[in-house]
């Protein structure tokens, strides 16, 4: 029997579409901190430098690497410098040696030949079984020169190594290294991590002075109260919402900075989860009472744990709350990646 759609049941549909449109074309907003632009100064500087160096015959190079807490906007950050590269180099149509990035997410725990199947897999190149290491690196080299690829990005590298000693994280620098130092198609390696990954960079100094780390460090309200505010106008703006004065109070900024721990993009995803729920109220103005909801749905918390409820926020750890709720997005990533992941027999 064919279900009676009433005016309202359509009306209903058609407003819960129009919202999500609007919070999924927000999550595409991007600010160009300053962050962005000194590790953007950095990857156009070695890829420039590549270039220069095998046009000279030289093939040892260079290559960069982020450093931020999960939630920081680290992946989202190297992700539009290499769009941007990409454009450019292709508009001037002046690189011999290819300008090509391929960004590869490192597999939870990966070891180095789960790595090169990642990075195979990415390139949509079938990769047989019982293939080992050297097999399959030489493969990843000869597809590069093929593809003209420049410089390989991995994202998630602290992820890398089944077993984190010593000597499995030397087995995988080293494999690594030696891309950027391949006789014939050196390329310019890339990391994006969290600060566990800092011990694996820095486990070889070679490789440290290579990548030359540059970290992200936490908001506070002196040095970034402005542009999170900035940031916030234009998401306001784009959804159509008011501000009922929020953002002219500085203390609202400092909860917000308090509650995101200090991480730009955490801010700006609760800035976003917040305007969710004020159009789902079917409201036009957007006060802090959205954002307590936001919380309190994204942490699980009551209202005393709750930065944007509690007089008391300065001393809720925060920290503890959204490292609970990157272990939960962490496990589910695991079990959709076990289902993802290549063969790599």
């Amino acid at each position: 029997m064919a279900a009676q759609l009433t005016s309202a049941a359509r009306k209903e549909y058609a407003q819960q579409n129009e919202i999500a449109d609007r919070i999924v074309a927000l999550e595409d907003h991007f600010e160009k901190t300053d962050v962005y632009w000194g590790f953007r100064k950095r990857v156009f500087g070695v890829l420039a430098q590549r270039e220069a160096r095998l046009r000279a015959g030289k093939t040892e190079q260079k290559g960069a690497a982020l450093i931020g807490p999960a939630g920081s906007g680290k992946s989202r950050l190297a992700k539009e410098i290499i769009a941007e590269h990409h454009a450019l180099a292709e508009d001037a149509d002046d690189r011999q040696f290819g300008c090509r990035i391929l960004s590869v997410i490192v597999p939870g725990r990966a070891t180095v030949k789960e790595t090169l199947t990642a990075i195979l897999s990415e390139l949509k190149v079938p990769v047989h079984t019982r293939r080992d290491d050297d097999y399959l690196a030489r493969l990843v080299m000869e597809y590069f020169k093929e593809c003209g690829i420049a410089g390989l990005h991995l994202d998630e590298v602290q992820d890398s190594g089944r077993y984190k000693t010593s000597d499995s994280i030397e087995v995988f620098i080293k494999r690594f290294r030696n891309m950027m130092q391949h006789s014939e198609w050196p390329i310019c390696i890339i990391l994006t991590a969290t600060p566990e990954g800092r011990a694996m960079i820095n486990h070889d100094p070679t490789l440290t002075r290579r990548l030359r780390p540059i970290e992200m460090k936490p908001m506070t309200f002196a040095s970034d109260g402005a542009l999170l505010r900035k940031t916030m106008i234009k998401l306001f703006e784009d959804a159509g919402v008011r501000d009922a004065g929020i953002l002219q109070i500085d203390e609202f900024i400092k909860i917000l900075i308090h509650a995101s721990v200090g991480r730009f993009g955490v801010a700006v995803e609760m800035t976003i989860e917040a305007i969710g729920e004020c159009l789902e109220d079917d409201n036009d103005e957007i006060d802090m009472s959205y954002f307590a909801d936001a919380y309190a749905l994204r942490m699980g918390c009551d209202e005393e744990l709750n930065p944007f409820v509690s007089e008391h926020w300065k001393q809720i750890d925060t920290l503890e709350a959204l490292q609970r709720y990157e272990d939960k997005k962490r496990e589910a990533m695991k079990v959709l990646n076990k289902r993802r992941r290549p063969s790599a027999k």
